[in-house]
């Protein structure tokens, strides 16, 4: 693991409500006491980083009002980590000089998901796409249906750029409990057809991108709360997005 850089280290005294823990050279992600070791982050720096972060909600799970049954939580799916853990990650030195962050945060983690982005080293910059998805989730005050992926940026926008003209609306009914609609990525793909992309969390290889992540680098069925995974090993990085869908 990385040294964390000034701006992270700056930064991440910013991410609310949570107390850093001391660092670690084998950090885990943990969920109900359950941990499994981080893999390295790859080589190389990129110009796009894809993140979707599987947030912690302190054990919470979703319930379908009363008198109903639970329906899921995160921690029953995937091992989470807690915000002032992952503010210490190095990301920073993953980004190239001209860089955009692509960071997927849930509503009760929007406060978080930007500071962490300033955490990582990046300056805000605004809302990328708002994933409508068609099927309403239990609420404390409206039901939810929507998600966010935010967008923040290190230096300057990547050239050359792509499509200008690329739609912030996603209308497409979820899938597996936090699998992200792969149109987003078909579209990132679209705004920076050239650039190096990294994404983060990643489930599964993907062509045109480094996929970093405990899923991502275990067998399918394997289970992440189990697993140690090993190092990734980056594929496909120089090859044209093509394959996404």
């Amino acid at each position: 693991m990385r040294e964390n850089g000034k701006a992270a280290a700056q930064s991440g005294a910013d991410i609310p409500q949570e107390k850093a823990p001391p660092q670690s050279h084998s950090p885990h992600f943990t969920a109900n006491g359950c941990g499994a070791a981080r893999p390295a982050f790859p080589e190389g720096k990129f110009a796009v980083i894809y993140a979707d972060p599987p947030w912690d909600y302190k054990g919470q799970l979703q319930h379908a009002g009363p008198g109903g049954c639970e329906s899921g939580g995160a921690a029953r799916h995937y091992p989470t980590v807690t915000s002032a853990e992952m503010a210490q990650w190095d990301v920073a030195a993953l980004a190239e000089e001209n860089c955009l962050l692509f960071l997927w945060a849930t509503s009760p983690h929007l406060d978080q998901a930007i500071a962490l982005g300033k955490a990582w080293g990046f300056s805000w910059a605004t809302v990328g796409f708002v994933w409508h998805k068609r099927q309403p989730n239990p609420g404390f005050y409206t039901m939810s249906e929507c998600e966010l992926c935010l967008i923040f940026k290190r230096g300057k926008i990547p050239a050359p750029r792509g499509a200008r003209n690329v739609r912030q609306l996603v209308s497409e009914k979820r899938a597996r409990h936090s699998q992200k609609p792969e149109e987003v990525r078909r579209r990132i793909c679209e705004m920076f057809p050239a650039q190096k992309k990294l994404e983060l969390f990643a489930r599964k290889q993907t062509p045109g991108w480094t996929a970093w992540g405990l899923e991502a680098q275990q067998p399918p069925g394997a289970d992440a709360k189990k697993e140690t995974a090993p190092s990734p090993s980056p594929s496909n990085t120089d090859s044209p997005c093509r394959g996404v869908r």
